[in-house]
């Protein structure tokens, strides 16, 4: 076989390599789409092949074809439009509301907000997913439990089951007072604001008056025990001389105070012996003091004394007061003549 009849055997090869062409390559999306599942179980990507792609996670499908085809080794341009899942407004639960700060896309918060009275219970953020919003939220009623019993007294509720904001009243039996507080409140951490009070029996401390005695009551005072009161020798008592134990402590005490005649005598006197003995000191030239007891004898009887010549001396001044008035009634010149004669009769 001559030279120029091998020559085209020899080209044979290589004309069937141009002719079979190659696989296409595996399509690089750049993460704005995803290919299908069945596309990416396909180990080679002959000429002419098709692939399916799909929105990303999150996202769903908007509008285009979601097939591209391989020519030439080259893939066509991807003509899907995608959008972000919407969730939508959550379901209405009672007494619940929403705060949505940016929208119920994929990705969003929201945060679910409970009435006044009521406390949530579940997730405190809810996300939208692809299956929808997550997690579960729900508004308890708050509630406080009942109120132990406290000895000797009783209280009420608004309601059969305490709740947020409601006041419990207590009051105690006959002859017992409350100590702490009247009322407590049932708050927002399912707990009463205060501590219940106590009943304690109504006592009253021993009462005591100045310048007096207690002649009737014997402590222990109790609720309605009365004690009876009289004033010491030289005081007089002023309000009522029995006092009644109450809530509140005594009724009003009685007051003692000093009488105004015996305390007038009492200073009388101790003047009127003053001045006897130091005149009977000066008398006698000594500096001896007389007893306390001489001197509260005799000290009545000189304030007699002193009160008798103390009144005969205003009797005497008003009988000459009044007998100068009558002779000086008329300016008759009789009484400078009186005096002219008495003085003339009385000259040598």
């Amino acid at each position: 076989m001559t030279t120029d009849e091998t020559w085209p055997l020899f080209l044979l090869p290589f004309s069937l390599l141009s002719v079979v062409k190659a696989d296409c390559p595996v399509p690089v999306l750049n993460g704005k789409f995803i290919l299908s599942t069945e596309s990416i179980q396909m180990n080679t990507f002959p000429e002419g092949s098709k692939a399916f792609v799909e929105c990303p996670k999150g996202q769903e499908r908007k509008e285009g074809s979601n097939v591209i085809t391989c020519t030439n080794g080259i893939w066509s341009t991807v003509e899907l439009i995608c959008k972000k899942i919407d969730c939508g407004s959550p379901e209405n639960s009672p007494h619940m509301n929403y705060n949505i700060p940016s929208g119920t896309l994929f990705g969003s918060l929201i945060q679910p907000e409970c009435d006044r009275g009521y406390d949530l219970e579940g997730s405190s953020y809810r996300q939208c997913l692809v299956s929808g919003w997550s997690g579960r939220s729900e508004c308890i009623l708050i509630t406080c439990d009942e109120p132990a019993p406290i000895e000797h007294g009783k209280f009420i509720t608004p309601g059969r089951i305490p709740q947020l904001d409601d006041v419990i009243e207590y009051s105690c039996e006959e002859n017992y007072t409350l100590s702490g507080n009247r009322s407590i409140k049932c708050g927002a951490n399912w707990e009463y604001d205060l501590p219940p009070p106590e009943c304690k029996e109504i006592e009253c401390q021993v009462p005591e008056i100045r310048f007096g005695n207690q002649t009737e009551g014997n402590p222990p005072y109790s609720y309605k025990s009365k004690a009876t009161f009289e004033c010491w020798p030289g005081y007089r008592m002023k309000g009522f001389a029995t006092s009644v134990c109450e809530e509140s402590g005594w009724s009003a005490l009685p007051v003692c105070v000093q009488d105004i005649i015996t305390q007038t005598t009492t200073i009388t006197t101790t003047n009127l012996t003053t001045t006897t003995a130091t005149a009977t000191t000066h008398a006698h030239g000594t500096h001896e003091e007389q007893p306390d007891s001489e001197l509260l004898s005799s000290g009545p009887v000189i304030a007699l004394c002193i009160i008798l010549v103390s009144a005969g001396c205003v009797i005497i001044v008003l009988v000459l007061c009044r007998e100068y008035k009558q002779r000086g009634s008329y300016n008759t010149g009789e009484g400078k003549k009186t005096i002219e004669e008495l003085l003339l009769k009385q000259s040598p």
